[in-house]
């Protein structure tokens, strides 16, 4: 555990094509199922510019630990294509931690040098991501524990806990 963030709760990868990535992770590794949204419109603000992205999220767990997939579909700069400029192919972008409050957290993050960097607009609850200036391309987003997401990520680790391999992606939410 983390003595500045805690523990880590979730691996978010970014791709190119998000199907592949899924379809490696099941072919591969054996985790699953995925729950995948298509073509997100969500509002961010990018080292404090407001962006408008449109993208796909693919999640999973295998145990406790939620598997993310992002893949950004306009060309907007954000912390997403900045990551892809630097390695094209499937890649873990950040950690995340998840907190009952994110401006303690970030507070505690900014007091040892890392620097908001990304953080979301639009959907229910709240995230930062912090990049740390020696290691920029290593980021951490701190998530809340809005009500909506611990139902999901509670779904998503009850349908990978009891999966049997069948229905491997699935559009939507659990």
């Amino acid at each position: 555990m983390s003595s500045v963030f805690g523990n880590v709760r979730q691996l978010g990868f970014m791709s190119r094509d998000i199907d592949r990535s899924m379809h490696y992770f099941v072919a591969n590794w054996g985790l699953g199922p995925w729950f995948v949204l298509r073509n997100v419109r969500n509002s961010m603000l990018y080292k404090g510019t407001p962006v408008e992205l449109d993208m796909s999220i693919a999640m999973a767990n295998c145990g406790d630990l939620q598997f993310e997939i992002v893949a950004q579909h306009n060309e907007t700069q954000s912390l997403y294509t900045d990551a892809l400029a630097h390695t094209p192919e499937l890649h873990i972008q950040h950690v995340a931690v998840w907190t009952e409050d994110v401006m303690a957290l970030e507070s505690a993050a900014h007091a040892k040098g890392w620097k908001s960097v990304f953080e979301t607009v639009s959907g229910p609850g709240r995230s930062v991501f912090v990049a740390h200036p020696s290691e920029p391309m290593v980021c951490i987003e701190i998530s809340d524990c809005d009500p909506f997401k611990n139902r999901v990520r509670e779904a998503i680790r009850q349908a990978a806990a009891t999966w049997d391999g069948s229905n491997p992606i699935r559009d939507g939410l659990p």
